[in-house]
């Protein structure tokens, strides 16, 4: 006859329930620390434009791309032909109680090509605005709806020939 002098292990035993929920609570923790973690990497990360190409002089696709920042529903911010740049901008959307304010920016480098065409790199930003000062904060953004629009804008006006010589900003 063999003797066991250890309790009868019941079910919902306080030290294993305990040691569950400690051992879930670990678990929890370190999978919100592999997201935060791949948050802050996407944050931080250097985002390459979204480049086209277009077959047209680079003065031709300037005027032309100041004409599509309109066109994709954006108002037309800083331009530059000496530095071959166009920034366009969204109205800001307000905050409220519970959320921040935004607003969304594109910028716009031209480059002309060995074959004397276009290439046009578009960059997309997120500008925040917190509730407290100094809680302004900025990140490229990857994927946007604004990519595709603006470069079907671009596309168009070129094909249309709707370009004016120096687009008046409003």
């Amino acid at each position: 006859v063999s003797r066991n002098n250890s309790p009868p292990e019941r079910p919902g035993d306080p030290i294993m329930r305990s040691f569950s929920l400690t051992l879930f609570a670990v678990a929890a923790l370190v999978a919100g620390c592999e997201s935060m973690s791949s948050r802050l990497t996407d944050r931080f990360a250097n985002v390459p434009p979204h480049t086209r190409i277009f077959a047209a002089d680079q003065k031709t696709v300037y005027y032309a791309a100041q004409t599509a920042v309109r066109k994709a529903g954006l108002h037309l911010g800083r331009t530059s032909i000496a530095q071959w740049s166009i920034d366009g901008y969204a109205p800001v959307r307000s905050g409220t109680a519970t959320s921040d304010a935004r607003q969304t920016t594109i910028e716009i480098r031209l480059f002309e090509t060995e074959t004397l065409e276009t290439r046009v790199e578009l960059l997309v930003w997120e500008h925040t605005e917190g509730g407290f000062p100094g809680s302004v904060s900025e990140r490229a953004l990857r994927e946007h709806s604004l990519y595709e629009i603006y470069h079907a804008a671009l596309q168009q006006v070129l094909q249309d020939g709707e370009l004016l010589k120096s687009p008046a900003k409003p």
